[in-house]
């Protein structure tokens, strides 16, 4: 079995990295060398790149209901880990506001940069201005945007506060913003991130198991009418209440199945 799972890390690691080079090169770069000067969001070619790194990585997804309103120009979700990223990109086509450290990444962080997505140091006063700013001006070329407002992975279903800075862009400019809930399956602990350990050991299990299977909810996209801030409130109680929800679901089908094996 530890065999089996070392040589499925070793193609799944090649061949995603050979897809991330592949869509960068061809679908980034190069646009971005024959029309230089021109400056792009490549929202649509990291979808894509999601997409195939959600299969490549054995994602299976769970829809808890159906999609059928107009797409939010600002997509707001709980995050979980890094799985979260193929998952979000299979439904929209965006970039993320992510945190200053992908930056420093050799080669990965100028690339991201190169793709249209934000950075930010969020205990950098300076550095949340300037994504501020960046997140008004990529709204306001009408682009998406997905954000993780409580700003790093966390797997318990109590969540941290979230920060309503990209919900205050997107009331000023009359955009609509769409909330998701993300659930690992059948137990998010499985899968537990842990920010306070090495991201590349994690990766390593990540691309070692052989499925994973991600829930999805979805909330209609809506206009901010109100307070930002109460409305960032509002979208951090749903997603525990809908983590709570599926803790309490997945307690009772436990106490079904121990009942049924005893009988």
């Amino acid at each position: 079995m530890i065999l089996i799972r070392f040589i499925l890390l070793f193609f799944r690691a090649i061949i995603a990295m050979l897809w991330t080079l592949s869509i960068h090169i061809f679908f980034v770069r190069l646009p971005q060398v024959l029309t230089p000067g021109k400056r792009r969001i490549f929202a649509r070619p990291i979808a894509v790149w999601g997409r195939g790194l959600a299969w490549i990585m054995g994602v299976r997804l769970h829809r808890r209901n159906k999609r059928d309103w107009p797409m939010g120009d600002l997509i707001v979700s709980n995050h979980m880990g890094f799985l979260d990223i193929p998952l979000m990109l299979s439904f929209f086509p965006a970039v993320f506001v992510i945190k200053m450290e992908m930056r420093r990444v050799f080669y990965f962080g100028k690339a991201l940069e190169l793709q249209g997505h934000i950075f930010v140091d969020r205990k950098d006063a300076k550095s949340r201005r300037k994504a501020g700013v960046a997140v008004m001006r990529l709204l306001k070329g009408n682009n998406r945007l997905i954000v993780f407002p409580e700003g790093f992975a966390s797997p318990k279903a109590k969540r941290p506060a979230f920060q309503p800075g990209s919900l205050i862009a997107a009331k000023r400019l009359r955009k609509r913003v769409e909330l998701c809930v993300i659930d690992y399956l059948p137990d998010r602990r499985s899968l537990e991130w842990d920010v306070n350990k090495s991201t590349f050991g994690q990766l390593v299990n990540l691309f070692g198991r052989f499925r994973t299977d991600i829930g999805i909810e979805f909330f209609p996209s809506e206009l901010i009418e109100g307070d930002p801030s109460e409305l960032t409130v509002k979208y951090h109680d749903i997603v525990e209440e809908c983590l709570h929800r599926n803790d309490r679901e997945r307690e009772e089908r436990e106490g079904t199945a121990q009942a049924a094996a005893s009988e």
